[in-house]
């Protein structure tokens, strides 16, 4: 994935920018380009929040929103043309995935059930199913 940030407006309570994001899928079937605009409207502190780089990701917290957003519309256009689609968590790399797996205790994991299903009794069509008197002839 490949994304362009750009600022167009900046004033005291608001900052407009222009996205685009180049996005392939694996395998490589498709590739989206999504282009739009973003307003972000008011405290300056809250402005400069949205716009700071997390530090682990290297990416702005700004854009880990856009590409919700984004992938909402890319899912549905994907499952109407029957094409891969990109994974919701595009933006987050493997090793924070990884690390947030691993923080959970073992011990206090639900035990896997591996039970299959009980199989359906056939309902013969001469018999009525239970519970119910059978037609009369």
């Amino acid at each position: 994935m490949n994304a362009k940030l750009e600022e167009q407006k900046k004033e005291a309570n608001q900052v407009i920018l222009n996205f685009e994001l180049f996005i392939s899928t694996k395998p490589n079937v498709v590739k989206y380009n999504i282009t739009g605009n973003v307003s972000l409207f008011g405290k300056p502190d809250d402005i400069k929040k949205k716009l700071e780089v997390n530090p682990k990701t290297k990416i702005p917290q700004l854009l880990f929103t856009i590409y919700q957003h984004v992938f909402n519309s890319i899912y549905m256009l994907a499952a109407n043309l029957n094409t891969p689609y990109p994974p919701p968590d595009l933006l987050h790399p493997m090793a924070e995935k990884i690390q947030i797996m691993q923080s959970a205790p073992q011990d206090q994991l639900p035990p896997e059930k591996t039970e299959a299903p009980a199989p359906a009794s056939p309902v013969s069509a001469t018999q009525p199913p239970p519970g119910q008197q059978p037609p009369p002839k």
